[in-house]
């Protein structure tokens, strides 16, 4: 199943405010991404037809699939990144360009790239690569 970039944003604010313990709730969605609480109801009900988020009453939780597709986009992302770092790119270049296309790239190739970059823990912002 594929997944956009918008996707990414509310999945990442979902499991940020899960993590922290708590529900997602629609306003605070809404407020952290930038939306009006209609588009945000509407993207709700999209990733909830998904099955990548479940609504609780007014609780929005991220699910283990939701949390599987979270997980191979941002290890795309940082693989891909660290291999423009590895070329010469610089950290915030890098970033950039890897938002073009990291969700186009198989997983398949994101693991050959994982492999040529020599299994590295973390991206060139130091964050983990899952």
């Amino acid at each position: 199943m594929g997944i956009s970039p918008r996707e990414i944003d509310y999945l990442s604010a979902i499991k940020r405010l899960n993590d922290g313990g708590k529900p997602a709730r629609l306003s605070a969605l809404a407020k952290e991404i930038e939306v009006s609480p209609a588009s945000a109801f509407e993207e709700l009900r999209h990733l909830e037809r998904k099955g990548l988020i479940r609504k609780q009453d007014n609780d929005i939780f991220i699910t283990e699939e939701g949390r599987k597709s979270l997980i191979r986009a941002k290890r795309a992302h940082r693989v891909i990144e660290s291999l423009l770092v590895k070329t010469g790119l610089d950290p915030s270049s890098a970033c950039n360009y890897s938002k073009k296309f990291e969700l186009d790239v198989p997983e398949e190739i994101i693991e050959k790239l994982y492999e040529f970059l020599g299994r590295p823990e973390k991206c060139p912002h130091g964050e983990e690569i899952p």
